[in-house]
């Protein structure tokens, strides 16, 4: 299901995806099967995004993210790709990829800064400023976010 407002620049999209009104999946962009991608939501060029996640609205997901299976963004979502930004014609030298690894969560409001790697099962607080990686099982809040603690099965649990 595509949503007639949704502009839709890549065949890349799996079985079972839902893309919701307003939302812009770029050019080169993948996205897997049985996701959910939210009201208007932007998609960068070549995302990718695997399997069974749950984009929530009006998240900004640049260039250069890779997202595993299993993640959910949650609204207002925003992620960078460069990392010291100014006005001009290209950005060589300070774009960075960012690597979002299966069953992330992050909450609502957070901003991911480029470069780092949000490890596998890692919960994100909302309105947290990631400026860098995780550990996997851990829980990061604040800006800038930092590690609270590690997550175990009474807390999160993964089905």
């Amino acid at each position: 299901m595509i949503h007639s407002t949704a502009i839709i620049e890549t065949e890349n999209i799996g079985k079972g995806t839902k893309i919701w009104a307003f939302s812009h999946v770029s050019e080169g962009a993948v996205i897997g099967d049985n996701c959910m991608i939210g009201e208007g939501v932007h998609i960068g060029n070549n995302v990718i995004i695997g399997d069974n996640c749950r984009i929530q609205n009006h998240s900004l997901i640049y260039e250069g993210v890779v997202i595993g299976s299993n993640v959910f963004l949650g609204p207002n979502t925003v992620t960078t790709n460069d990392i010291f930004p100014r006005v001009r014609d290209n950005f060589d030298g300070t774009f960075r990829e960012t690597f979002i690894e299966d069953y992330v969560s992050v909450g609502a409001n957070s901003t991911i800064i480029c470069g780092i790697t949000l490890r596998k099962n890692s919960m994100i607080a909302a309105g947290s400023v990631v400026t860098n990686s995780t550990e996997a099982n851990s829980l990061v809040k604040g800006n800038p976010a930092r590690h609270i603690k590690y997550l175990n099965g009474d807390e999160y649990r993964i089905h």
